[in-house]
């Protein structure tokens, strides 16, 4: 019996001890995926313009952006072994991108407004432009089809689709959630010592709430003195009160003014808010509405962190959340606050500052009153809104806390079917898209023509599309606003660059047009010569068109014929025969 128990405990000794062999090989093997040391996309030292979880137009930012020394055309290498899995060419967006997954790692890499793709990606590319017949194309490939090595060249730098400049937009994408990643978390040779610049203190008012005798939001500089960031003063507040704060981040030898890691709020050294950006989610990026002060950007163009989270915001980013960040004392005593902000280089900043609790009896809320022109709208409910000349149904979840919703209309602008509706006001955000419906008088023969717009009542119009039942034109629309019905009837504009009738072709290369819209908009065009369908490279922040003409086109005269329009069916054809 003694043996048999020998032989058993020394078995279960044996299973343990592979049990915790196993364990370490997963983790160590987990380490060396996170700790993968990927290889520089380019050729020279990094610097920045755009960081991670940045805080852009609509959506947080999803990689970094590289600059690639003011130009167009640097080489861009694939940062491990993979494989292309997606390639996708857009006018507006990410232009010109590609899509390396690496098995490996369980990561995709993401090279985007690029300039052109390497001949090897571009043979592909190609094919899929003449077998769709169109400069729009997403490519979804197979692990075999492009397989590609740490280093090798995939691309060009460039400034294509919706970039403003010339660099190099880079993303790292966990494969199977398709979330990004923080790239800076995989230890890329990017130099930063500078600590984060705080600028600003704003502090939220809620129903009740005064600060300094008045029941208004207060903006507080922030001074910088004796190496310290503080407030000038010390605000008085009575009742719930919440922080945002107005900060930006800068790197060695760059002077761009790029967005922060990590923000953490103390009250009386307690945690009590702490937002951070190591991973981001395409299903929630619009929620950034709600994490920014949407209405302050608006006015001023400054983008504060809200360091409380409203009813309406899925954020998955926030942690360590007391009351979502909304601070209420119950006495009469100072109490410290400090916000601390960092890179995620380790570079950090913070603000100490008191405030005053009065702990005074609340104030009665004001009961907003309601009429045919306001009405309080629920950002848990569908909302409805109607008179003789407009309709609004807004599903629920479209707001991202409840509000008085406003509505008037103004008298009818030149070039106007009907009145100017002004829906709330473009100050408040919008989540979802709602159903906008308009009327107007318009005859049947202009119909197909009009389309309801957004106007700044100054004479600019933003095309937002409509269709017609009855007397009402209805739309689909994600922002508040001053809406109308207009009409455009004028064609698009097309003008040749370097091509016009009976031209010779000697040394030229390219065919190039300018082409536009300056009402509807352009909807499509498509080129050929001698009736084929040939590949223009749109660039519509040049209204450029240009064809890099193959060798497969024969000595001769050629027909080329272009045909572009509108988002409202109006056509223009040119026509050209050149001598090549």
């Amino acid at each position: 019996m003694l043996y048999l128990n020998r032989n058993s405990n020394q078995h279960q000794f044996n299973m343990k001890f592979l049990k915790y062999v196993f364990l370490f090989l997963i983790i160590t093997s987990n380490k060396n995926v996170l700790s993968q040391e990927y290889s520089s996309p380019l050729d020279f030292n990094l610097l920045l313009s755009g960081t991670f979880g940045e805080l852009r137009s609509n959506h947080f930012h999803s990689g970094i952006d590289i600059k690639t020394e003011g130009v167009e055309g640097q080489r861009i290498h694939a940062i491990s072994d993979g494989y292309v899995s997606r390639i996708k060419v857009s006018t507006s967006g990410y232009g010109k991108a590609i899509y390396i997954t690496h098995p490996k790692t369980g990561h995709t890499s993401v090279y985007a407004h690029l300039k052109k793709f390497s001949k090897k990606i571009d043979d592909v590319v190609k094919k899929e432009h003449y077998l769709k017949e169109r400069f729009e194309i997403n490519i979804f490939l197979q692990k075999d089809k492009l397989k590609i090595k740490q280093g090798e060249l995939i691309a060009f730098s460039g400034n294509s689709g919706g970039s403003n400049g010339a660099h190099l937009h880079f993303e790292i994408r966990d494969s199977k959630s398709e979330h990004p990643i923080n790239p800076l978390k995989f230890k890329f040779d990017i130099t930063d010592n500078i600590p984060p610049t705080l600028k600003k203190i704003k502090i939220y008012v809620f129903d009740t709430t005064l600060v300094n005798g008045y029941n208004n939001n207060k903006v507080y500089p922030v001074v910088y003195k004796n190496n310290k960031y503080t407030l000038a003063e010390t605000p008085e507040i009575n009742g719930s009160f919440a922080l945002g704060i107005f900060t930006y981040d800068k790197a060695d030898n760059a002077y761009n003014k790029n967005g922060v890691y990590c923000i953490k709020l103390f009250v009386d050294s307690l945690l009590y808010y702490q937002f951070e950006v190591n991973e981001l989610n395409f299903n929630t990026t619009r929620f950034i509405n709600a994490h920014i002060d949407y209405c302050e950007n608006k006015l001023s163009g400054n983008k504060y962190h809200r360091c409380y989270k409203l009813q309406n915001n899925k954020l998955s980013n926030y942690s360590n959340l007391i009351n979502n960040g909304i601070i209420s004392f119950n006495d009469t005593l100072l109490h410290l606050v400090k916000i601390e902000v960092s890179d995620i280089f380790g570079n950090q900043s913070e603000v100490n500052f008191n405030i005053k609790s009065l702990n005074m009896p609340f104030l009665k809320k004001c009961i907003l009153k309601t009429d045919s022109f306001n009405q309080l709208f629920s950002y848990s409910k569908t909302n409805t809104f109607s008179t003789q000349n407009i309709k609004i149904n807004m599903p629920a979840y479209s707001l991202y806390e409840k509000m008085m919703f406003k509505y008037s209309n103004n008298d009818s602008l030149k070039g106007v079917y009907g009145l100017v509706h002004s829906v709330h006001n473009q100050n408040t955000p919008v989540h979802k898209k709602y159903t906008l419906s308009l009327k107007a008088n318009v005859t049947e023969r202009l119909k197909n023509k009009t389309y309801i717009a957004k106007t700044d009542q100054k004479g600019k119009f933003w095309y937002r599309g409509g269709s017609w039942e009855n007397d009402f034109i209805t739309t689909k629309v994600r922002e508040f606003g001053d809406f109308c019905i207009i009409a455009d009837t004028i064609s698009p504009e097309i003008k040749g660059i370097n091509i016009f009738p009976d031209k010779e072709f000697n040394t030229q290369t390219t065919i190039k047009l300018t082409i536009k819209d300056t009402d509807s908009g352009i909807k499509s065009y498509r080129a050929e010569i001698d009736g084929k369908w040939i590949l223009m490279d749109y660039d519509y922040k040049k209204n450029l068109l240009r064809y890099d003409i193959e060798n497969n086109i024969s000595e001769g005269k050629h027909d080329f014929n272009l045909k572009v329009i509108d988002k409202v069916g109006n056509e223009t054809n040119y026509i050209a025969n050149f001598i090549y």
